[in-house]
């Protein structure tokens, strides 16, 4: 009797194992975890990343970003099932911004390695072939001096085969506008007065008397000399 009871137990151990495995294998069909936020590991139990060269990559809409500009990024190559993708401050695992309308087959995640909170990581809600797939990101102008950043994701072609530390090229951060208290063209701002030549008190009339005397004087000089 005590060897049956310890092999159900045994064998409702293993069920549980079992089903706990599955359930998370479910869970990561529908999107990352959050656990899975800052290293991108996903956790597909038993396998681990591809060291191969990725056949995937990320291509960005453009080569820099503007606080309060949207711009696209791209994960292109071979048909893949899940992803998990940031915009990070370069040599960080600080992500910046937020995904907006994100297409059918993803969602976003609020991950808390992030300036703030929000979409700020997108991931795929379900595990049907994706190619060429293009998201949508925003830079808020609130998060603005976050410098010199580029995306990176994890992309997996399925469960057992998947490629981490998948980078874009980098894209500086440009200004929202010009120069704020910057002098007009053609106006004076400094409160300094302009010179004239009448700036220095009575100098032109002083130069008026004496030409006029030595005009007086030239008749008298010449009656001189005819003497």
């Amino acid at each position: 009797m005590s060897w049956e009871l310890g092999t159900a137990s045994g064998l409702l151990l293993a069920l549980v194992v079992v089903a706990s495995l599955l359930s998370g294998g479910e869970a990561y069909g529908t999107g990352a975890p959050l656990s899975a936020c800052t290293s991108q590991q996903p956790g597909h139990y038993g396998f681990t990343a591809q060291t191969s060269a990725s056949p995937y990559s990320l291509t960005v809409s453009s080569s820099e970003y503007t606080p309060g500009q949207t711009l696209t990024v791209q994960i292109t190559g071979a048909d893949f099932q899940g992803f998990l993708i940031q915009a990070r401050k370069v040599g960080t695992t600080t992500a910046v911004g937020f995904f907006t309308s994100l297409p059918s087959g993803t969602k976003s995640n609020n991950c808390d390695n992030a300036v703030a909170s929000g979409d700020n990581t997108a991931t795929h809600s379900s595990t049907a072939a994706k190619r060429d797939l293009t998201l949508t990101w925003s830079a808020p102008e609130n998060q603005a001096g976050q410098g010199t950043i580029e995306f990176v994701a994890t992309v997996a072609q399925q469960k057992a085969t998947y490629w981490m530390g998948i980078t874009s090229a980098q894209l500086s951060e440009a200004t929202s506008g010009g120069a704020t208290g910057a002098t007009p063209t053609g106006s004076s701002q400094t409160g300094s007065p302009m010179t004239t030549e009448s700036s220095t008190p009575g100098s032109g009339a002083t130069m008026a008397t004496t030409f006029n005397l030595l005009l007086l004087a030239i008749p008298a000089f010449l009656a001189k000399l005819l003497m």
